[in-house]
């Protein structure tokens, strides 16, 4: 947002001083500003961050994982057990049913994942799902899950990606890519009142909704309301329009918050930014491809001032020591991320040849930029000298492919499945890969993938992440806390499950 354009909300806030509150509490409804729109309210057909904040509330699934806690817990599933490596056994629960009054039952749970295994339907994902042979009904709430391969994650895709859909309405339809579109039906604590991909979406409180686990929706009606234009988002909530802004700028927060109906807040979230460098010579940057480089780059780079002063929330972000949350699965590591020792970098500069350091293209997310500036300041001091380029996601992909990364800074968000064997997958499979070709890390991903037991997953990871550290491949920054701006009415609270995603239950009224 332009200087100007600020200056004029931060007129409009100054003018509605003594306005009235703007949000809808008596109403029992709140108003929430989606920047972009979308089409589907599914993560089959959608994976897209806005939409999960209604579709997450509106589908339930079989279990639930309780990051917090590192557990397992019943949802829709109240038991289960594994048969042997390949064989999981769910017993559902018999009092459930579906917001059109439908019972849920095993029926359900076989159509859902048809539909995924289905080489016709035009999921987005559709590889999240193969891992599955088959689905054998043993009873109306009794089934068991058959899978291709003994798969360590299985337990967690369920968790996380399995949302429960209504048989009788998905098989009904001609073109089943509709469900999620026209016939939104789920089992969850809010159910979908109207959706328009040009509007917005409403859900309102299930008042079926019957469990131990999840809290009664505190707020009864929620309605995304699309408006994907920052400037017109922060006037309408100025004048009453809407009542809630995710991922706001500091100086609109700044502006907005002029006006005394109207608060900041900062969530933690499970996505952090972080510094990546190519340690195989692929970009032709022979230095980088030295481990003494490497680490005396981390060495320089000085992450607690930049929490302090460039990460947005700074004072709730997770100082991360390594490639994973407290709260993602299995993650367990000894080594830590290099400390800062300005002196001993350069040290270590002058013992790999390069005491007058060298040139360096560097690649940065276009939302990380100011933290980019940061990092490349700090390398100077090294005489490394960075030539920031700011990119978007595509471009770095290409570059990714092409072998022309030399160094890198991306904001990676963990929050939608937070295994380490996910956030492996991502950053060691494919063209990823090749710029670190590192044996010990490819036995632990090989190794990972087909352990069951928790504690020795984590052990095995463990090594690979150790190594990532020893090895200076990849520095972890910071998290990057979420900045909502919106009516004082209003606040958010993570729920009982989640450690830094928010969803539709999570936004109650104050008291």
């Amino acid at each position: 947002m332009h200087l100007p354009k600020l200056a004029v909300i931060a007129a409009s806030a100054t003018m509605l001083l003594a306005g009235p509150a703007l949000a809808q509490k008596s109403a029992d409804t709140l108003r929430l500003a989606v920047i972009s729109p979308f089409a589907a309210l599914s993560t089959y057909d959608l994976p897209h961050e806005e939409a999960a904040v209604f579709s997450r509330e509106i589908y339930d699934f079989l279990l639930t994982y309780d990051e917090h806690n590192k557990k397992f817990v019943p949802g829709l599933a109240k038991s289960w057990k594994r048969i042997d490596d390949k064989t999981l056994e769910f017993e559902l629960r018999d009092d459930v049913k579906f917001h059109n009054g439908n019972k849920f039952d095993s029926a359900d749970v076989k159509a859902t994942l048809d539909y995924l295994l289905d080489p016709k339907s035009k999921i987005t994902y559709q590889g999240r799902y193969n891992w599955v042979r088959e689905l054998e009904i043993l009873g109306p709430y009794k089934f068991r899950v058959h899978a291709v391969e003994p798969t360590a994650t299985d337990l967690n895709t369920l968790a996380y990606r399995f949302q429960m859909w209504d048989a009788e309405t998905l098989n009904a339809m001609a073109d089943k890519g509709d469900y999620s579109r026209t016939q939104v039906m789920g089992t969850g604590i809010y159910k979908m009142v109207s959706f328009d991909r040009n509007k917005g979406v409403t859900v309102e409180r299930y008042e079926g909704y019957n469990t131990t686990n999840i809290k009664k929706a505190p707020i009864k009606r929620i309605q995304g309301v699309f408006i994907p234009d920052r400037e017109t988002q922060a006037a309408q909530l100025l004048t009453g329009g809407i009542d809630w802004i995710r991922g706001a700028t500091p100086d609109t927060a700044k502006a907005l918050t002029a006006n005394p109906n109207i608060k900041a807040s900062y969530v933690a979230s499970p996505t952090f930014v972080y510094i990546a460098l190519d340690s195989q010579n692929l970009s032709g940057n022979k230095a980088l491809s030295d481990p003494r480089v490497r680490k005396a780059i981390h060495k320089v780079i000085d992450r607690e001032t930049i929490i302090k002063y460039l990460v947005p929330g700074g004072e709730v972000a997770e100082h991360v020591q390594g490639l994973c949350f407290k709260a993602t699965i299995d993650c367990e590591y000894q080594v830590q991320a290099e400390k800062l020792d300005v002196e001993g970098a350069k040290k270590l500069m002058a013992e790999a040849g390069y005491p007058n350091g060298f040139d360096l293209q560097y690649d940065v997310f276009a939302p990380a930029k100011a933290i980019g500036e940061a990092i490349a300041g700090d390398l100077r001091k090294i005489n490394v000298r960075a030539a920031m380029n700011v990119v978007d996601l595509s471009l770095y992909r290409r570059k990714q492919g092409d072998g022309k990364l030399e160094a890198w800074s991306i904001l990676f968000p963990t929050g939608s499945y937070p295994d380490i064997g996910n956030i492996f997958s991502v950053f060691f499979t494919g063209p990823a890969f090749k710029y670190y070709n590192d044996p010990i890390i490819q036995e632990a991903m090989d190794k990972g993938e087909a352990e069951f037991d928790s504690a020795k997953r984590a052990q095995i990871y463990g090594k690979a992440l150790n190594r990532i550290n020893e090895m200076n491949y990849i520095l972890p920054i910071s998290s990057v806390p979420v900045l909502h701006v919106h009516s004082k009415d209003a606040k958010v609270n993570t729920n009982v499950f989640s450690a830094g995603e928010t969803y539709a239950a999570d936004f109650e009224w104050v008291k």
